[in-house]
């Protein structure tokens, strides 16, 4: 039934499954990358804003077997190196990837694992899920309530301001994604609204050094697992902080609201500010009427 013997298939073309294809290359270990998309590391190729720019230092990318090794480890890569950086990582070493092969299921066997795609059936010793922790957008549930002419889009699907309509934009979400955005609309005089969620704050440079360079010289980036407090701390938010044009903190925006506890009050706020907030953005949660030029970004 499952014809094509393999030691391992790697489900996922990202960086786990392109650093994993690195090490069984290295051992002799026949195995295959499989990618659904057209192309591996398609989060970063298709589901970033065009101004992005990593919010880790370059000398914090460390694929293995090609660390950064260039003129700027204190820089912060652009979009476009991010993919030329993986793309030439799979032609430097001769990864065995097969991009636009979508894998439906892996199941155990007698002898091994049955994994079915779309381009025929393996049988594997092993099957290794790379797929990633953050693929599915968490849209709130209250999205639902918001009338249909108010645009709202995903942070994966942003591109830049002038791909919304005009008028003010609610930023739904304060992790790194929506932090940057929100600065990034704010820079280009629109009125913006971000609704503030759990993720802290931490300077970029610290005593004439960058925050992740503290965190290394720690040990904070080898804390194992068993280590946390909590196994859900693994999916704590991550601080806000910039890469953007030579790296910042996010500064304090003004219009900054924690939207669950906005939304249960139900009190008419008294002053201008808080009043013009309600009336532009959370007027279908209320009795209050939202513009149609408004738009909402879920961070």
């Amino acid at each position: 039934m499952f014809s094509r013997r393999i030691d391992t298939v790697v489900v996922g073309g990202g960086q786990a499954g392109l650093a994993l294809s690195y090490y069984l290359s290295r051992e002799g270990r026949e195995h295959v990358v499989l990618e659904r998309e057209s192309a591996v590391a398609n989060a970063w190729r298709n589901q970033r804003w065009d101004s992005f720019t990593l919010v880790t230092p370059n000398f914090q990318v460390r694929m293995p077997g090609a660390e950064y090794d260039g003129n700027e480890p204190s820089g912060f890569m652009p979009l476009s190196e991010v993919v030329m950086y993986f793309d030439d990582y799979i032609t430097r070493f001769g990864l065995p990837v097969r991009c636009g092969v979508e894998v439906f299921r892996a199941e155990r066997i007698r002898d091994g694992y049955g994994v079915r795609t779309s381009d025929g059936d393996y049988h594997a010793e092993n099957v290794v899920i790379a797929t990633g922790l953050y693929q599915s957008p968490k849209i709130p549930e209250f999205s639902a309530a918001i009338p249909q002419d108010v645009l709202q889009i995903h942070s994966g699907e942003y591109r830049n301001p002038s791909s919304l309509k005009d008028g003010a934009v609610l930023v739904v979400g304060t992790g790194q994604s929506g932090a940057q955005i929100a600065e990034e609309l704010y820079q280009r005089a629109r009125t913006v609204y971000l609704s503030i969620g759990s993720a802290g704050r931490v300077p970029r440079r610290s005593r004439g050094k960058d925050i992740n360079d503290w965190f290394t010289r720690l040990g904070t980036f080898d804390t194992k697992v068993a280590a946390l407090k909590s196994p859900r701390d693994r999916f704590s938010p991550h601080p806000q902080i910039s890469g953007k044009n030579g790296g910042h903190p996010h500064p304090r925006l003004r219009n900054r609201h924690s939207l669950p506890r906005a939304v249960s009050n139900g009190a008419h706020p008294s002053d201008y500010a808080a009043k013009e907030l309600w009336t532009k953005i959370f007027a279908p949660l209320g009795d209050f009427q939202i513009p149609s030029s408004s738009c909402c970004i879920p961070g």
